[in-house]
């Protein structure tokens, strides 16, 4: 036991010499270390909590001007936390749903439509446009979140007299467009019944007469150039009347009148065109297929004129929930410049369709020419 404890006591002098490099090497790290706890502690812990003050200083800030701002807001102004649970309205958000206190309650109780997390569109600072009604009145809502705050704001902005004033347009529009195709037919009526029968009676006296005089007797003119003139006019005359009123849309349908419109235009110059059409085995109302050939019709007009295409294909399906159109050319295909100034055709067509309550897509296709996309409702309407 001794000579354990001599041993022992050996180890211990020779570990806390002086001149053991050991000893100067553990007292440094020892040192080291403490400077970091004192540096630590009386400067970086200090310096961090100074800025977390003043963050939170002016997240705070932020939030009493964006409530100044909200509360001076004319329109209204909710907000609420990542759970969507109202913890803020302005004096305007109060007449949403007069009444009933808005703060506590869920933001879905109020908007219906929001079909997103949004606490995931908070954490990414996301915005969304929704829309909302109350009673007559409509609202576009902007939806913000904010991240810093973990909170959302939801701005609404009245859109009811503007909403009121596109249906009045769009009112007047369909009462423009059933008078433009009352007249149509007016001055069909006219041509067919005064004008063509006119020039059928000046055909024949023509050639009555004509065989009534003695071959001596025979004017000194080309009597067959005379009524093959005669003939090229009714012809156009005939033309005419059909693009005014198409008589096979009424007598026969869509399916028929668009076969014949696209054998008349394949048959008269080199475009050619093909038609695919499904689902229509029952006639839809006369308005609607008279609006759906217009549509084609003024499509086409723009092929031929525009396009420099060689071909063009429609493709026409009734899914008894919605109509579906769909053209194509093989042109030269439509820039965004041409997109955003369009013509009256392509207004006429959109005006259309809205009257509707459609969907309307134009642009390029991927290889070359030009795509037009039509979804209309069917509804009341079939």
């Amino acid at each position: 036991m001794n000579e354990l404890s001599k041993e022992l006591n050996e180890y211990l002098k020779l570990l806390f010499r002086i001149d053991d490099p050991i000893v100067y090497s553990v007292l440094f790290i020892m040192i080291i270390f403490v400077l970091l706890i004192l540096i630590f502690y009386y400067v970086i812990f200090p310096l961090r909590k100074k800025y977390m003050l003043e963050t939170h200083a002016l997240e705070l800030k932020h939030t009493r001007l964006m409530a100044l701002f909200a509360e001076l807001d004319p329109d209204p102004v909710i907000r609420t936390d990542r759970e969507g649970k109202i913890i803020f309205t302005n004096d305007s958000a109060k007449t949403l749903i007069k009444g009933e206190t808005l703060e506590g309650r869920s933001i879905s109780e109020i908007i219906n439509n929001i079909d997103f997390p949004i606490a995931d569109y908070i954490s990414q600072n996301k915005s969304k446009q929704l829309i909302y009604k109350n009673n007559s009145r409509y609202f576009s809502v902007l939806f913000r979140g904010i991240s810093s705050l973990k909170i959302a704001q939801f701005y609404f902005h009245d859109t009811t007299d503007k909403i009121q004033y596109e249906n009045k347009l769009r009112s007047l529009s369909n009462n423009l467009q059933n008078m433009i195709e009352e007249e149509r037919r007016r001055i069909a009526r006219e041509l067919h019944d005064g004008i063509g029968q006119n020039l059928l009676l000046l055909k024949m006296n023509l050639v009555n007469n004509f065989k009534n005089i003695l071959p001596k007797e025979k004017p000194d003119f080309n009597f067959h150039d005379s009524t093959d003139l005669l003939d090229n006019t009714i012809f156009e005359l005939k033309n005419i009347i059909y693009g005014l009123k198409p008589s096979v849309l009424e007598e026969m349908g869509l399916g028929a009148a668009l076969a014949s419109l696209i054998k008349k235009i394949s048959d008269e110059g080199p475009l050619h065109g093909s038609l695919q059409i499904k689902g229509f085995d029952q006639r839809l109302d006369i308005k609607l297929e008279l609006s759906i050939y217009r549509i084609i019709q003024e499509a086409i007009n723009n092929i031929i004129k525009h396009s420099e295409a060689s071909s063009f294909m429609i493709r026409l399906e009734n899914t008894n929930k919605k109509i579906k159109l769909f053209i194509t050319d093989d042109g030269k295909g439509i820039g965004s410049n041409k997109l955003n100034h369009n013509g009256f055709g392509l207004l006429n067509i959109q005006e259309r369709i809205r009257s509707y309550g459609g969907d309307f897509k134009i642009g390029p296709r991927k290889d070359n020419g030009t795509f037009l996309k039509i979804e209309i409702p069917v509804g009341d309407n079939g």
